[in-house]
């Protein structure tokens, strides 16, 4: 690449004052410039592979503008996007889970698509209730890329070695905690590996619990539903399993309590046989094995009361930085309806909400995203009703919670202590957000 100091553009200025000015005068543009876009997403390996590489399809279809890629891990992502609002420099998309939408939409830092949509966004074919998950007060803010559920994903070796067959040892789509703690212990003590990962420290899990104890996460005025019974009970569920060997020692948890990244997960690294992830990361953390994975719902209550939902996976959304909002919202339009791009996108983000790229994808699906496909079509009636976005502050809650599980996993104080503790300041957190 050709380099151009402040000393040759110095030089250049007069003349290019005079082209500049022929060009005025002639009614055309100045420059032929493209028009940049900049999308930032929260990634693995296997998902910036296929997202670069849908980039560069867009690039080539449109060479009026040109889009290019940032990725985080997820660990790191929103820390940075804090730091370009607070800058004013967002990139113009972005990448949005619906348990923080409504954070970012109440600071104002994505923007309504509403007057894009017929021009420059195609939402024609996208599933309503797609749309609608997108929809705050009326206003439709977030593109939905895939639908998502919770999901248990198992190493299928190490289950048969411990003559633990789903589907005949205990129904994957619908068993208990006692159930766990019994298979778990007899995987870890045929295999020398504990069944499942600790989820002590797991919030997704924890407000899965919270529903099947049929109470709310979070209450319609925006409080807290979860009571000090449910903390305590969750815990010490989760003790009861590791007290019986089904799980890593406390401490070893302890160490990824937060911890996102897929290849640090227990199934990937050998640490335990079962792990606990979003339906949509099925297709990535089974790149990172050789051993081939099976799916199950998260654990359930006696009761079987319903924990998980079905909800979009990520959205994309249109910050307020954005330089050219036709420009990105004509690339985030292609994101989900250009069968080329979600040809390689194919489900690792989720169950498209596009009508045409789902019959489209059917035919090629591989066998992992066919798994994927099974797994939600098993769950159906199986899940809770999806509920509103999670009020602002409720970011700041699971990382509490996930920081006041650490305390019980090493055994520092009691459960009905920190779950006190945890409450508190819980409810402090979101009156004051």
């Amino acid at each position: 690449m050709s380099t151009f100091n402040r000393r040759q553009f110095l030089q250049s200025s007069a003349g290019l004052a005079g082209s500049v000015a022929v060009l005025s005068a002639f009614g055309g543009p100045a420059f032929a410039q493209d028009k940049a876009i900049r999308h930032f997403w929260w990634g693995n390996p296997e998902r910036d592979r296929r997202t670069f590489a849908v980039i560069d399809i867009f690039n080539q279809k449109h060479p009026g503008i040109k889009v290019s890629g940032e990725t985080l891990g997820f660990a790191d992502y929103f820390t940075k996007l804090t730091t370009q609002i607070a800058g004013g420099n967002m990139p113009d998309v972005i990448q949005q889970g619906y348990g923080v939408l409504f954070e970012y939409i109440a600071n104002g830092a994505v923007v309504p698509l509403d007057d894009y949509v017929g021009k420059s966004l195609d939402i024609s074919k996208i599933d309503q209730s797609a749309i609608d998950a997108g929809t705050v007060d009326g206003k439709f803010y977030a593109l939905s890329i895939g639908a998502n559920s919770h999901m248990a994903v198992l190493n299928t070796r190490l289950f048969a070695q411990a003559g633990i067959v789903p589907g005949e040892s205990f129904d994957p789509y619908g068993y208990t905690y006692d159930e766990l703690k019994e298979f778990s212990a007899a995987i870890k003590e045929a295999t020398g590996v504990p069944g499942t990962d600790d989820n002590t420290a797991e919030y997704q899990n924890f407000s899965d619990f919270v529903v099947q104890k049929g109470a709310n996460l979070y209450n319609e005025d925006g409080s807290y539903g979860a009571t000090q019974e449910i903390v305590e009970e969750y815990w010490s569920t989760w003790a009861a399993i590791r007290e019986a060997g089904g799980t890593p020692p406390g401490p070893e948890s302890a160490g990824l309590a937060g911890v996102a990244e897929l290849s640090q997960q227990g199934v990937v690294t050998g640490k335990s046989a079962m792990t606990y992830l979003w339906s949509n990361q099925l297709v990535g953390i089974q790149g990172l094995m050789q051993d081939k994975l099976g799916v199950a719902m998260y654990p359930n209550t006696p009761a079987m009361i319903p924990g998980s939902v079905v909800q979009p996976s990520q959205f994309v959304c249109l910050t307020r930085d954005s330089v050219d909002p036709e420009a990105a919202t004509t690339y985030m339009s292609a994101f989900v309806n250009d069968l080329d791009m979600t040809k390689i996108l194919g489900l690792e983000r989720g169950i498209p909400s596009q009508s045409d790229v789902r019959a489209a994808l059917q035919a090629d699906l591989s066998e992992v995203e066919a798994l994927s496909v099974e797994y939600f079509d098993k769950i159906q009636g199986k899940t809770a009703a999806l509920t509103a976005p999670p009020p602002s502050g409720s970011n700041e809650v699971e990382q509490t919670f996930e920081r006041l599980a650490v305390a019980v996993l090493l055994g520092e104080r009691t459960i009905p202590e920190v779950a006190s503790d945890f409450l508190n300041q819980a409810r402090a957190i979101l009156a004051r957000a």
